[in-house]
């Protein structure tokens, strides 16, 4: 595990584990866009080999009004940059369903 582990919130921590248990390459918490800047955003994974950006879209972050133009806006970015962006919305990781998800995002699908 590298550096940035400790940092992740539980469910991005999932998508950690998810990823490594299945030998695919990536890159955790990847800044773009600058650091402190507007415009600035931090990817929560980064798959390079397929221009993927996975978004973690936990409800504790992500449900004000604010933080949905903030999502928004970097969706648009990394989309023009090249990036297929997926936003895995908290729902669809539990135990149960995380496999599917994620199978869906790597093939570039968004599960709801």
């Amino acid at each position: 595990m590298d550096e940035t582990f400790q940092f992740l919130s539980s469910l991005e921590k999932k998508i950690y584990l998810w990823l490594t248990e299945h030998q695919i390459a990536f890159i955790s918490q990847q800044k773009m866009f600058g650091y402190a800047e507007a415009g600035s955003a931090t990817v929560d994974f980064v798959i390079p080999d397929r221009m993927l950006a996975l978004r973690v879209m936990g409800s504790y972050f992500h449900s004000s009004l604010e933080a949905k133009a903030r999502d928004e806006f970097g969706k648009e970015q990394l989309i023009n940059q090249g990036y297929i962006v997926i936003d895995l919305k908290e729902e669809a990781l539990t135990d149960e369903r995380i496999d599917n998800t994620m199978q869906a995002a790597l093939r570039g699908e968004e599960v709801l």
